[in-house]
């Protein structure tokens, strides 16, 4: 500062940094005259965010895959299918309108797209193509699964798809550090942001795009090659199989008792029973009390709605009926006849069938919806009442 006619006037100071501008026939001071050069690698922060940058990137792309190699998740209905869980979501989730009106037409189709949409994020974050841009991704992802898959855990905590949004969003806001994982042998797509040797962000962008698309499409069409086999081989598998899975009804009504097929035992056969003399099935008959003993249970398929439907059987001989798809993600229920408890394999919920399927173990946290059933005493018939 200097004083003059009694007053204090700022002195002039040098303009130096980035932002000084340029004197003809010169640079300002702490200003190259060719581009800027690149800030070193931040070594700390990429070792700090790398656990979990390897944890989420890793569990998408293991989820991508899983979804291909998975024999029931690419079809339209069935335990564990992607349409079974779109079903469930289009009922109790805050995007259900969205849901009915564009996923569950074209279930197979949601299912191969989100498979591929993991994968790509998952080899992004792991190989550093496209790193913020797939971070970003997977927050997005993560916050439409909790706005879903995970919208009816109770409380919040118990699902695990707002933690993934969180550290998914503190990748893509924090980066990685200027290094990417994947350097050689293309340094120049690779390089740390900002080097001047590297080429233009829009080109750098659009060979990162183009490589990761290529990846993802290259494991998912593995693992889609892989899981056609297993699809397959169930198929195969099953065929066979459907003469020995017939209900016990069926079974007991066999005319011929020697023409029983493998597996029947030869006290299945009543030695009463004749196509002349059994008595027709009730219209919406979907089991006998023969058939249903006391602790047991036994699936059906709801004619209204197509989803599956177990029927229990209680130890006082009561028999009450449920939607068997879970509240939580729409896995189908099964019946632990130890405990008498209907249980979801896929993420742990548990129902008791005496209270009408209350839950008492999350995720879950709505019952399972009770069918309306007939028993006629005189005739055994189990009816679903329309």
């Amino acid at each position: 500062m200097s004083r003059r006619d009694g007053r204090r006037t700022p002195s002039r100071r040098p303009e130096v940094g980035h932002d000084a501008p340029l004197r003809a026939g010169g640079s300002a001071r702490g200003r190259h005259d060719g581009p800027i050069p690149a800030s070193p690698p931040d070594w700390r922060l990429f070792a700090a965010l790398l656990p979990l940058r390897f944890f989420v990137g890793a569990t998408f792309l293991y989820a991508g895959i899983d979804k291909l190699i998975d024999p029931r998740f690419l079809t339209a209905s069935g335990p564990g299918s992607i349409g079974e869980q779109l079903t469930a979501f289009s009922r109790a989730s805050p995007l259900a309108g969205l849901v009915s009106v564009f996923a569950m037409p074209f279930p197979v189709l949601i299912g191969v797209l989100m498979a591929l949409t993991e994968i790509a994020i998952g080899l992004g974050a792991l190989t550093g193509l496209l790193y913020r841009v797939s971070a970003a991704a997977g927050a997005a992802v993560s916050l439409l699964f909790f706005l879903t898959a995970s919208w009816t855990v109770h409380p919040y905590y118990y699902g695990p798809d707002l933690p993934y949004a969180a550290g998914w969003l503190t990748l893509a806001l924090a980066g990685h550090g200027g290094l990417a994982v994947l350097r050689v042998p293309f340094p120049a797509m690779f390089a740390p942001y900002g080097d001047p040797a590297e080429a233009s962000p829009e080109r750098r962008a659009l060979l990162q795009g183009g490589l990761l698309a290529v990846a993802a499409v290259a494991v998912a069409g593995v693992a889609g090659v892989g899981g056609g086999l297993l699809r397959g081989r169930d198929h195969v598998a099953a065929i066979p199989a459907a003469t020995p899975g017939a209900s016990p009804t069926v079974s007991a009504a066999s005319p011929t008792p020697g023409t029983a097929g493998p597996g029947t035992t030869a006290a299945a056969p009543t030695p009463t029973a004749s196509p002349a003399h059994s008595a027709p099935p009730a219209a919406g008959q979907i089991a006998t009390l023969a058939s249903l003993k006391p602790r047991t249970a036994l699936g059906f398929t709801d004619p209204t709605s197509g989803d599956p439907g177990i029927l229990v059987r209680l130890a006082d001989g009561t028999v009450v009926a449920f939607d068997a798809l879970c509240t939580h993600q729409g896995c189908t229920v099964e019946y632990d006849q130890p405990s008498g408890l209907l249980a979801c394999p896929c993420h742990g919920a548990v129902f008791d069938p005496t209270h009408n399927a209350d839950v008492l173990q999350g995720p879950a946290r709505v019952a399972l919806a009770a069918l309306p059933i007939v028993v006629d005493k005189a005739t055994g018939a189990i009816t679903l009442r329309g």
